[in-house]
């Protein structure tokens, strides 16, 4: 279950005591259910990408090592 607070837009799982938005203080909170939608996946480039920019990152560090 989620928490809106319709005064301070506080977002979050967790309410304060008594049903209080624990950031403001308020007890102006809409509770809401949550939906988790499947993320797509990642394309291919973008796995490349990464890749190539780790390696180009290690060689940088071994290449500061080794002089």
């Amino acid at each position: 279950m989620a928490y809106l607070c319709k005064d301070c837009s506080y977002r979050g799982i967790k309410s304060g005591q008594l049903g209080e938005c624990p950031a403001c203080g308020s007890r102006n909170l809409a509770r809401r259910t949550l939906t988790f939608q499947e993320q797509p996946r990642p394309t291919k480039w973008r796995l490349v990408a990464l890749v190539v920019l780790w390696g180009f990152l290690i060689a940088l560090i071994i290449g500061k090592i080794v002089h």
